[in-house]
């Protein structure tokens, strides 16, 4: 359970082999690419001349049919859509690549997709406007466009450009228009709906048209073909749900073309950041330490063994380098409360592992009914155990199906399932004891920020700063913990005795504080005045310690709310059939919103126990992740080779 070491790598490759490689990689996809290069004399940045607009375009349309389809299954009362959407396929990378040589994705775009046009919408000699590309364009224009009578002539050629302009503006104007040449003026037809058609024949007039048929100008084929367009257009716009709903089999199809697209932008992405020269590419970036060899092998074989790569070690003191975490199922699941902090340093620990216990902890004391922890336990195991989500979701799951687990516990020690719907022996009733239940939060709480100085402790063993221990962690040990034992007296007996030593403890800590604290200064003055700011800081401890009453807290408010929604149960129930039925309705609605609202809470409050009163401690954070060479999945996961 750390962070993962990694290797830093240089490597030319020949042109020829940059698209193999880069193909290679992408399914090994456990690197990372530099995108800050270093100049180098005779190196230029790569330039793309791949087509990202027409890639965006695709997956814009490829979700578009999805998303009817998923419509259309709505509709005819497909109970396992929301099922469907939420879950992930899986394949493997040969799998995809046969999918996608095996169909034409502009085919089925051109035929299902209700505003795609593909290249085929040419005529020769002749460019054509198309309105319907636009989604604002409706079907009711589009049925008007078909029975109108056409607009031709000839436009001298230093008038085309006008008119071209002054057509696209009004927007929904069907025309097609010869290029212009020297020797002949340019041809124009033109296909306004009704109430444009005015305005159409000013504006040619006013570019000098001089009206024409089409059979004086010899373009009937062309003309004809300009109607088949628009027929087309008008039958794939009226017919689609029907003709959607009849291609089921077209969805895993798309969805393997949409991956394939993200994929490929991704690729051509990169090869922007790489250096190269006349035949050499330069790439710099990132793999495991652990995975060089294999990382080797796959430049091998995909460049027959013709390249240079170096590795080292990376350097742990470099912000640059990613961080990738390494971690047991248990303690996975709390990694996306560490990334939404920040990701730790290349030489932090991974805080991961060290909070994650207290997180569960904390979470099922403020959540604590063994009925909303069953619920959640259960339904989060289903989850992960039929469905196939998403990495961070799965994290996600599976961090509610354990804090489920938690919430049982501390159900069972309060005695509450459903609010005291079923009784329960308590160990502790919160809503009787409330005061023993205050009392053991700010015991947890003083022990997880001795916790936290503890790991600050083991930082400075680690790093060879044994002084620092001393200055850093057992000097705060002695103030802190000889100032709770000072103020315990107030309540227990028993530590009467002890009031000299507590007090000397805390007198020798306050001292250590001020003469270690301001270590950085540069004059005694400012070492004396940072370490009294220093010892200020004991008045934080004071604050944090009384943070963790919101462990009794939200326990006793979620435990209340139960309880209320149970008596109105009570008072209703008595009712009759029908004041039966109300109160099952209104225990369902009742718990459930308890659960989510008291849920929502304990995950927010243990994030905020978390983030400021134990990583101040000892995190620091800022590093950057380690991003996998590979789209994130939208529909398929992709299976390492």
């Amino acid at each position: 359970m750390a962070i993962v070491k990694m290797s830093e790598f240089d490597l030319f490759v020949r042109n020829d082999d940059l698209d193999s490689l880069l193909v290679a990689l992408q399914r090994y996809r456990n690197v990372m690419f530099r995108e800050a290069m270093p100049e180098i004399e005779g190196f230029y940045e790569v330039e793309s001349e791949y087509d990202f607009e027409d890639n965006s375009d695709k997956q814009n349309h490829i979700q578009s049919i999805l998303k009817r389809l998923a419509e259309i299954k709505k509709s005819e009362g497909n109970k396992g859509q929301i099922f469907e959407n939420l879950s992930l396929k899986t394949m493997n990378y040969n799998e995809l690549d046969q999918i996608v040589g095996d169909t034409d994705l502009d085919n089925i775009l051109d035929m299902y997709a209700e505003h795609y046009e593909s290249n085929r919408h040419m005529v020769e000699n002749y460019e054509i406007y198309i309105p319907w590309e636009e989604e604002s364009f409706s079907n009711e224009s589009l049925q008007k466009l078909e029975g109108v009578k056409p607009i031709i002539g000839t436009v001298p050629k230093e008038m085309v450009e006008e008119l071209v302009e002054n057509l696209k503006e009004l927007k929904d104007i069907y025309f097609m228009y010869q290029r212009p040449n020297e020797k002949h003026d340019s041809i124009f037809v033109v296909l306004p709906i009704p109430m444009y058609h005015d305005k159409v024949s000013v504006l040619v007039e006013k570019c000098e048209m001089e009206s024409r048929s089409s059979i004086s100008l010899q373009i009937e084929k062309e003309l004809s073909t300009m109607r088949m367009f628009l027929t087309q257009a008008l039958d794939k716009r009226l017919n689609i749900n029907d003709r959607l709903s009849r291609l089921g089999l077209y969805q895993e199809i798309l969805q393997a073309h949409f991956e394939a697209l993200r994929n490929e932008a991704l690729r051509e992405s990169m090869r922007s950041k790489f250096l190269t020269s006349r035949h050499v590419t330069y790439i710099k970036g990132w793999v495991y330490t652990a995975s060089e060899a294999e990382f080797k092998n796959v430049i091998a074989e995909s460049t027959a063994g013709i390249f240079d790569l170096s590795m080292n070690p990376a350097p742990s003191d470099s912000l640059e380098i990613p961080i990738k975490l390494k971690n047991n199922k248990f303690v996975q699941a709390f990694e996306p409360i560490t990334k939404m902090y920040s990701q730790p340093r290349y030489n932090e620990l991974d805080p991961t592992p060290i909070f994650a216990p207290f997180y569960a902890f904390f979470f099922g004391m403020m959540l604590a009914d063994v009925g909303y922890g069953l619920i959640m336990s259960l339904v989060m195991y289903l989850a992960q155990r039929f469905l196939n989500f998403k990495e961070g979701t799965k994290n996600m799951i599976r961090l509610l199906m354990y804090v489920g687990a938690f919430t049982v516990f501390w159900g069972l020690i309060y005695g509450s399932f459903f609010g005291g719907m079923i009784p329960l022996t308590p160990v502790v009733d919160i809503n009787q004891d409330f005061n023993t239940v205050l009392v053991m939060s700010l015991g947890f709480g003083i022990f997880h920020l001795f916790y936290g100085l503890a790991v600050k402790g083991y930082i400075h063993i680690k790093n060879n700063n044994l002084r620092y221990v001393l200055f850093d962690v057992i000097f705060w040990y002695m103030a802190v913990g000889g100032a709770i034992g000072l103020v315990s007296l107030m309540f227990i007996d028993l530590v009467k005795p002890y009031t000299t030593p507590l007090l000397i403890v805390m007198v020798i800590g306050m001292i250590g504080i001020v003469l270690t604290n301001g270590r950085d200064a540069k004059t005694a003055p400012g070492k004396l005045a940072s370490g009294l700011y220093g010892l200020y800081g004991m008045t934080d401890y004071v604050g944090d310690i009384v943070s963790y009453s919101r462990l009794m807290a939200l326990g006793l408010s979620g435990a209340s709310i139960g309880m209320a929604f149970n008596m109105m149960v009570d008072m209703v129930s008595g009712m009759g059939v029908i004041g039966v039925i109300f109160g099952v309705g209104l225990f369902i609605f009742g718990h459930t919103f308890n659960l989510l609202i008291s849920g929502l809470s304990a995950y927010v409050h243990s994030a905020r126990l978390t983030y400021v009163e134990f990583f101040g401690k000892f995190f620091t954070g800022g590093g950057r992740a380690f991003n996998e060479f590979i789209a994130q999945p939208t529909y398929i996961e992709l299976e390492e080779d």
